[in-house]
Parts: C-alpha cells; structure tokens; sequence
C-alpha cells in the first residue's frame, strides 16, 4: 500500500532513478561513441578485400584530422608518426639531436605510426620503434627512418601485417604472400642524393625487369612527424636479418648472417665482425684460388651463389651506379637447411641506388674497377679468370639488356614512376620542409632561395637522369668488349 508519504516522496524517487537511468544512458551512449571510435579504424579496414583487422586499439593519432585537412587532396600513402618531442629533440636522447650516431636499441625510439591511403582510409595503426637509417647520410637535415614493430611496443600487433607494397610474395620459388614483417625504410627525397625523387624507384624497377628477385619495391609516400610534413619518401621494405627471412622463406632468421662489408669506415662501428672476419676469410681464399682448376671450382661454388653475384655486378654497371664497389657492399647467407637460398652461400644485396645514373666516363670507370680493380674486396676480377664465369657474365650482361636496360622499356619506367611521384614532388618543392631537403649535410650552408630547384630544374635532372641511363649500356658494351675480346 502506498502511504501518505510515499506520496509525498514519489517525485523524488521518481526523479532519483531517473536520473539514474539518465546517468546510466549516457554513460552506455558515452562507451558506445568510445568503442566506435576505438573501432573505427578496423572497421574501415575489414572493409578492405582480405584486409584483417589490423589497427592497436591501444593508440590512437591525435594528429589525423589536421593532416587531413592540410592539404586540397593526397595522391599517395601518408604515413603519421606521433612522438614524445623529448624522444625527437631531447638534448641526450633525442632522434634527431643526438642519436643519430648510435647503432641497434641504442639507437630506437618508441612511437606510434599510421599510414593512411591517400583518401585517409586507415592501414597502420599502432605503436613501433624509430631509428635514423642509412649510415653518412644520418647526417643530412632530411633523415631516412626505419620504422620496426616489436612485441615491447605493442603486444596486440608486434608485427605489420598491411602489405605497402601491393602483393610482396616469397622468392623462394613457393611464391607465398608475405603477411607479416617486421619492418621498413622511410626513404627520403632529398639534394644530394636523390635529387628527382626518381633515382630509387627507377633503379629498381628496372633491376626487377632485369631478373634481381629481391629488387626493392617502392611506394611514394607523404611523411608528417606529430603534425608536421617532413617531405616526399618513399617507403622500401627493409634489409635485415628479419627482413631476408621473410623474402626468401626462411624459418628461423637466426640462421642468417648479415654483415655492410665497410660498415665500420662509414659509422665508426661493426655491428657484426665475425660474419665480416668470415667473408673476408673466403675473399682472401678466392684471391688465391686457381679458378681454373675444377676442385677448387667446386669449393668456390659451395660457398658463393656464382650466378646471383654476377648479375648484382652486372645490373650496377648498366645502372651507371656511382656509389657502390667500394662503399655500399652487404653480403649474407643462411646456413644450410637443404633448402633454396638456405644453402651456406654468400649472396648480395642490391641497394642504396640514390647515384646512378652517372656520368659517361664514371660508367666506363665503373667497368675497369668491376672487372680488373680487385681492391676493396672486389671479387669479381678473380670470378672472370674462369672462361665459363667470364661468359656467363657476359650472357647475364647482355639478356638484361634486352629485358630492361633498352629505351622502350628505359622510357616506359620512367613514365610510370614520374606519375607517381610528381604531385608529392611538387608539393614538397613549395612546402616549409624544402628547405631540409635542399641541405644535405647537419655542416652544411643553408642556401638562398635563389638557389633553390624549381620544378622544371628538377624535370631537366631526370631527362639527365634517363638520357644517362640510355646511353649506358653501349658504354658497357663497348668496354668490355675491349677488355674481352670474343
């Protein structure tokens, strides 16, 4: 029975639990908002054909709506990095003050990255380590990064597993899509090195025409570090240990030895001596090899990919490459395991194509250091005192002609990765980061604006660029027809 003054307090109770229910419906509106907003990032992705939910839901970029809306419209990936300004700048420990001479964890800096389409669909979201890449260009005020995924970051995603590349496969003759990995390069644009934007993407595509199956794919990319555009990049899977387990199969990459042959002289540290004291000891062995002699044919052969390293000299040669024999040198294997590229041989890497494109004369010279200069731990010289290597080189030499290093096809490369570099290139050349990539190195004088490339400066240096590139293959021809006569 309801009293009296059950009555009385009957607008009050009324108002009490309404206010709970008030309360309790916006606080369930409240965690819906929440969970969308967490959601929506893998929500947009499962949207994407065979696309897993990939996106932390342990982060979230503050920075997203302001990039955005910077710009009219982006014609390529954005990658976001979301950083502690300490962990950038910090007197002691900053990135991009004071760490960029340090090697390994040393080196790494926690962040978050995001990489968004170029309508700003997301396709990475979560957190990761952030070194400096490359070796003297750390120096430069525009850096390359190297971006990693790590399990300490971010338990839910310690690996990547959105393909950047547009269908990475294995190279190990299974063909399988490579999933997951566990890092990539953040290459920048910039004078001196890569000063059309071009020179890397246009190296490598015409090396994976001409038969290097772990030529580098590439894609152009516009780079923000907490709000702020840093330039045109394009974004390289990595070359590491993790990075050749992935690409060739390989279960367990502590089976692999990796080592920069001139690390040292370049950094000031080696971060792996014994693999180089090991290399150098089969150097020093084919230097005294008789490559005539079918036995020691057979040694050499167990511990070199003899193929593999002729085409790596000879796709830099018709690359005009002038930044390599004596500076750029990485050489790995994998123990052997019976199976492809797990076989206890040396291999090389093809990478770092920022110069070629040289000039006439330095292709020509390119030619004599190859073939007959056997400093620096050059070992082709050695490999061509054996008839069959020398006319194995010279077959190599010529079928990568026919199937890149012609002008149809020279021409046709171009022209595709102009269109997909051109709008972030003229972006870049009238935003606030041009001035970083106008200055290479931390010594150097900051040029006036007068100095500064325009875009038809920047179009005449790839015409310089291809006309270089066309005309090198009849350098090399010419060359070697000198040195070995047929």
């Amino acid at each position: 029975m309801i009293t009296g003054r059950d009555l009385r307090s009957l607008p009050g109770q009324i108002g009490y639990f309404m206010n709970r229910k008030l309360i309790s419906l916006c606080l369930l509106l409240a965690s819906a908002a929440l969970a969308l907003l967490c959601l929506g990032f893998s929500r947009k992705a499962d949207e994407l054909p065979g696309i897993p939910a990939l996106y932390s839901r342990s982060t979230m970029d503050p920075w997203q709506s302001q990039i955005l809306e910077s710009r009219d419209q982006f014609h390529n990936l954005i990658v976001s990095i979301v950083a502690d300004d300490d962990a950038l700048y910090g007197e002691e420990n900053g990135l991009l003050s004071a760490r960029y001479r340090l090697q390994g964890m040393d080196g790494e800096q926690e962040i978050q990255v995001f990489v968004y389409d170029s309508e700003g669909g997301p396709l990475i979201a979560q957190r990761a380590g952030l070194r400096i890449s490359g070796a003297t260009s750390r120096n430069a005020i525009r850096k390359s990064f190297r971006v990693i995924a790590r399990k300490e970051y971010d338990q839910q995603y310690p690996k990547f597993t959105y393909d950047l590349w547009g269908g990475r496969t294995t190279v190990d003759g299974s063909g399988e899509p490579i999933e997951e990995y566990s890092s990539f390069i953040l290459h920048s644009v910039r004078l001196a090195m890569d000063s059309t934007g071009v020179h890397n993407s246009v190296g490598y595509r015409l090396a994976e025409k001409a038969g290097i199956i772990d030529a580098s794919p590439t894609t152009p990319a516009a780079v923000y570090i907490n709000g702020v555009y840093q330039g045109a990049y394009f974004i390289i899977p990595a070359k590491t240990d993790n990075a050749l387990a992935e690409l060739y199969h390989i279960e367990d990459k502590d089976d692999i030895e990796v080592v920069s042959v001139f690390e040292e002289e370049k950094t000031g540290v080696q971060t792996a001596p014994e693999v180089l004291e090991e290399y150098l000891d089969f150097v020093e062995f084919l230097r005294e090899a008789d490559l005539t002699d079918p036995e020691t044919v057979a040694q050499v052969e167990a511990q070199l990919d003899v193929r593999q390293c002729l085409q790596y000299y000879a796709v830099n040669l018709l690359l005009a490459n002038g930044d390599w024999l004596n500076n750029n040198l990485r050489v790995w294997r994998c123990k052997d395991n019976g199976l492809p590229y797990q076989d206890g041989k040396w291999r090389f890497f093809l990478f770092d194509l920022d110069w070629i494109g040289s000039f006439s004369e330095l292709a020509v010279m390119n030619v004599d250091q190859a073939a007959l200069d056997d400093s620096d731990y050059n070992i082709l010289p050695d490999l061509l005192e054996n008839p069959d290597y020398l006319e194995e080189f010279l077959r190599i030499v010529a079928q990568m002609e026919e199937d890149a290093f012609n002008p149809d096809t020279i021409e046709a490369v171009f022209a595709g990765e102009e269109a997909r570099m051109l709008e972030e290139a003229a972006f870049d050349f009238q935003s606030d980061a041009f001035a970083g990539y106008m200055m290479y190195s931390v010594n150097s004088t900051p040029v006036g604006e007068e100095e500064y490339l325009t875009l038809e400066d920047r179009q005449f240096l790839i015409e310089d660029l291809k006309a270089h590139l066309l005309e090198t293959p009849a350098l090399v021809d010419a060359r070697l027809e000198e040195l070995f006569p047929r």
